[in-house]
């Protein structure tokens, strides 16, 4: 929960700064076709990894793990339509919010799960 926060904290900083810089996922180290071929497969690599995390949870978790992963997915939209690059963000902070109040709805979860799969109220 506490680096949900401080992701979410870093965010809503990042709308308010002016970033001039790259919109790639991995820095310039490569240029031309190599650095794209290396940002495509990248971001290939979190969809895969998103996709299993998600798939891989249930109920609150659900929305904690889209909420950490929204902002990533949307990340081609900056580099085809640079216009949305501000959208993006207040999305990635809106996700990210959501993942903060999912992972404080489950730290204050007062269930328990026994050995069978059945939920008691503690």
């Amino acid at each position: 929960m506490g680096l949900t926060a401080l992701a979410l904290l870093q965010e809503i900083r990042g709308l308010h700064l002016h970033r001039a810089g790259s919109v790639w996922l991995l820095p310039p180290l490569l240029h031309g076709w190599a650095m794209l071929v290396a940002n495509v497969a990248f971001y290939v690599y979190i969809c895969w990894i998103a996709f299993w995390f998600i798939r891989g949870t249930a109920g609150r978790e659900r929305f904690f793990v889209v909420g950490w992963f929204v902002g990533l997915l949307l990340w081609p939209l900056k580099i085809f339509w640079p216009r949305s690059a501000m959208p993006i963000g207040h999305i990635g902070a809106f996700g990210l919010a959501i993942a903060l109040f999912a992972a404080l709805a489950l730290l204050l979860d007062h269930s328990t799960v026994d050995s069978s799969g059945t939920t008691n109220p503690a």
